[in-house]
């Protein structure tokens, strides 16, 4: 699906051209342009060297924009891959349309030129250390992983650690998560004359009001304390079940049944019959949805930067059978 304009805007191509024309440098919060440019200039200069021109990246959809996108998307396959060995995967409807979601409908999310294949790879290093047994070991790469990430690219993610490991050190108890996210919600109305304003109002700024037709408006000032308080506690269940999107277009239907599907397995596989594994992949996926109710201007964009986390809903997939039958997400209505 990635392969084919006329299915995916050329506007949609501009982030990779955006990446290719950016000075890689790798210094402390670089930006995600630099950063990640910094990361994948080797491949960058191999692809020229072996004659790829990247110079027309997202303008001319030639054979050098369908290799330069297919070694792109190498990588995420090929992780894929190995996850699926080492778990069991099972072929229910369920399972089927997660793959699908995965390896085809964000295929444009991961083969072609961005920013979030980085912590998508991450997230999947992360989830073959729980796939051998070491939960402990998968929690301490993913924070180590996400800390350098913030450091270095987006500093978001540095929130999103955190929120991860107060996630996590409750996940066993469903009331605890709750109250968290009360008690959560009365920090953020009290800091809010300290809350950087910056990292968030980048993402709404106005030269960006044409890029998307699926801008999150909030409900209230979000310039109060109590309206921006109330506008991340009312993202936080729009994002994660984003049904308002299919008024908007019935073209929308795959991703919010996906989004849907992938936030009511998180949330049935916290608790504390649930194996720990599965718990810290739960957790991963929750504190990201946290995250994006805190920072994301608008609903295509919290669909794409998803991707970061799809490793942890893969293994969730998986491994949902282990759990408690009481506790596992009926099997849809894909059956």
């Amino acid at each position: 699906m990635s392969q084919i304009p006329l299915i995916w805007h050329a506007k949609f191509y501009l982030d990779g051209h955006t990446l290719l024309l950016s000075n890689p440098k790798l210094e402390l919060f670089a930006g995600s342009y630099r950063g990640t440019a910094w990361v994948f200039a080797p491949l960058f200069d191999a692809l020229r060297y072996i004659g790829v021109d990247l110079n027309s990246y997202s303008t001319n959809f030639d054979g050098n924009w369908f290799v330069a996108n297919i070694t792109w998307a190498t990588p995420y396959f090929f992780a894929t891959w190995l996850l699926l060995r080492k778990v069991k995967f099972d072929t229910d409807a369920s399972s089927v349309f997660v793959l699908f979601c995965a390896l085809t409908l964000f295929s444009p999310f991961y083969a072609s030129i961005n920013k979030d294949i980085v912590p998508a790879l991450a997230c999947f290093v992360s989830m073959y250390a729980l796939a051998k047994g070491y939960a402990i070991r998968a929690t301490v790469i993913f924070v180590a992983l996400c800390i350098a990430y913030g450091l270095t690219i987006r500093s978001y993610f540095l929130v999103f650690a955190l929120l991860f490991l107060a996630t996590q050190s409750i996940s066993g108890n469903r009331r605890l998560v709750v109250l968290a996210i009360i008690f959560g919600t009365g920090i953020v109305y009290l800091a809010f004359p300290y809350i950087p304003r910056t990292l968030i109002d980048i993402g709404r700024a106005e030269y960006l009001e044409g890029v998307s037709a699926t801008r999150i408006e909030y409900f209230f000032d979000d310039f109060s304390a109590l309206g921006f308080t109330l506008n991340r506690l009312t993202s936080l269940a729009r994002i994660a079940f984003p049904i308002e999107l299919i008024l908007k277009s019935p073209a929308y239907l795959p991703f919010v049944a996906f989004r849907c599907y992938a936030s009511a397995l998180t949330l049935r596989l916290m608790g504390s019959r649930i194996p720990k594994d599965l718990r810290v992949a739960s957790s991963i996926v929750f504190a990201f949805t946290l995250t994006q109710a805190i920072f994301e201007p608008d609903f295509g964009s919290s669909f794409r930067h998803f991707l970061m986390v799809m490793p942890a809903v893969i293994y969730l997939q998986a491994g949902r059978l282990r759990a408690p039958r009481r506790f596992r997400v009926p099997r849809l209505v894909l059956r």
